[in-house]
């Protein structure tokens, strides 16, 4: 890599860079002692205040740009460390920031590992503490690109800032990570007490795979997002379980996007059990009208349960669905949902509409063979019934199958208990399959319904439709 060190101008450009904001030992990086914001300068919202240490650098500025050909270690002392040009990880090669160092981009230039030329690998490694934190910043009013981890390589940070980023990122992102595509996902990002602010777009964007590796947590994002992309996190199935604690708070839409990769399969989604977690925001699930989320789909996998928290709420796109085995058949489902709320805290299934109505979005379809592992209890599902271009079986006098939730099996029980179906376009539940009929009435509300409460389905003999076919109740 190119290095350029300027010993001798270090402490005035040091100055002139960073202004009020540079390192004291008795004051954070704004010139006060480290707060409890999750970000670098503090802990969690119980930890007491830290004091941030960071002597003045004694040999910088340092300037980067090009490859890291072995491994690298930019140090405190010849902060700020000036990246000029892009600068590669890859080749299996390491690049360490020490606590303490300030880093400084260019306009759209950034830190790329495991790329270009993916596959490939490298390391990034910034671990701060409270007391000796990192910094990642523009160089002057232009945004700065990002750190954009490819798998197999991976990045650690703790106790880092990171703002003014995204400019030339996709998605306006400061920190991107992408898999390879493939199951099982890549454990790619490790987070603890990082802080993203103001970037240009959506402050993380993790896809194609990726995940976080294990014990991540304590990420802040504020000040960021676009017309284009206003979410402060973009996410997908493969990272939602390890999806981190933190404030997703202050940013241009306070909510964390959701969307299905799929692994190259039409319909294909969550293959494996993961965890919805209750992260302080909604979900909004889809960027573009019809973007579904789907569960199961993979031709021989074992069953994949999607367990949602408590207190979540999911806020979908125009005509998206949420599917629990996209296909449908008598083979047994290879897609389970476990979204069991409190009375103080139910799960909200809703539109993302500002001015929702019913018919926003189509509802929650149940494919194949439904699992006993099935469980709604304390949900409230909101504005659903939307157009689901299907034709179900049925003994009622109807010609609309759309429905809140829709079954194309029987049911092995009344799995929906204590739930409020609200504004639905069409009906609330529709049993759209041959067999008998699974009463799901005595346990669940159902307001301002468009249709049937619950559809009767095809009965199957020695039972009959009767001649009329039933009304629906």
């Amino acid at each position: 890599m190119k290095r350029t060190l300027l010993g001798s101008l270090a402490l005035p450009l040091f100055a002139l860079a960073c202004g009020s904001s540079s390192p004291n030992p008795a004051t954070t990086n704004d010139g006060g002692v480290a707060g409890n914001d999750g970000g670098p300068e503090g802990g969690s919202a119980t930890d007491a205040p830290v004091v941030v240490d960071c002597p003045a650098p004694t040999s910088g500025p340092t300037k980067h740009s090009g490859e890291v050909t072995e491994n690298e270690v930019w140090t405190a002392a010849g902060s700020p460390h000036i990246v000029e040009y892009d600068v590669n990880v890859r080749d299996g090669h390491k690049l360490t920031i020490e606590p303490c160092a300030r880093v400084q981009f260019a306009k759209e230039k950034g830190i790329r590992v495991a790329y270009p030329l993916t596959p490939n690998t490298g390391t990034l490694v910034a671990e701060g503490t409270a007391a000796h934190p990192i910094w990642f910043e523009r160089q002057g009013a232009d945004a700065w690109s990002g750190i954009y981890i490819a798998a197999p390589g991976t990045a650690r940070l703790a106790h880092v800032e990171l703002s003014g980023g995204g400019g030339g990122m996709g998605d306006g992102a400061t920190l991107e990570v992408i898999g390879n595509g493939e199951l099982p996902a890549d454990p790619s990002l490790f987070v603890d007490h990082v802080t993203i602010k103001g970037s240009a777009g959506t402050g993380l964007w993790v896809r194609g795979g990726a995940t976080f590796i294990a014990g991540s947590k304590d990420l802040t994002i504020s000040g960021s997002g676009s017309d284009d992309s206003p979410f402060p996190a973009e996410i997908d199935e493969h990272s939602m379980d390890a999806f981190p604690t933190g404030t997703y708070t202050g940013n241009k839409v306070d909510e964390i996007l959701l969307r299905t990769t799929g692994i190259g399969v039409a319909g294909a989604g969550l293959t494996v059990d993961a965890t919805l977690h209750e992260r302080g925001v909604p979900y909004r699930m889809g960027k573009e009208p019809n973007q579904s989320f789907y569960l199961g789909g993979k031709d021989g996998a074992p069953l994949a349960t999607m367990t949602i928290e408590p207190g979540v709420i999911m806020r979908f796109v125009k005509g998206a669905s949420l599917n629990i085995e996209k296909f449908t058949g008598v083979f047994p489902a290879q897609a389970a949902i476990r979204a069991i709320g409190t009375a103080a805290k139910p799960i909200v299934f809703t539109s993302a509409s500002p001015t929702p109505a019913p018919g926003d979005w189509m509802g929650l379809w149940f494919g194949g063979a439904l699992s006993a592992q099935n469980k709604l209890d304390h949900v409230r599902i909101e504005y659903a019934g939307g157009e689901c271009s299907c034709i179900l079986a049925t003994c009622n006098n109807i010609t609309e199958s759309e429905g809140a939730v829709i079954l194309t099996n029987q049911a092995p029980s009344a799995f929906i208990t204590n739930t409020v179906f609200k504004a639905s376009a069409q009906h609330a539940i529709t049993e759209g399959f041959e067999g008998t009929p699974v009463d799901f009435l005595p346990t669940n509300t159902f307001e301002s319904i468009g249709g049937c409460r619950q559809t009767l389905p095809l009965f199957v003999r020695p039972l009959s439709c009767g001649n009329p076919a039933p009304s629906c109740n």
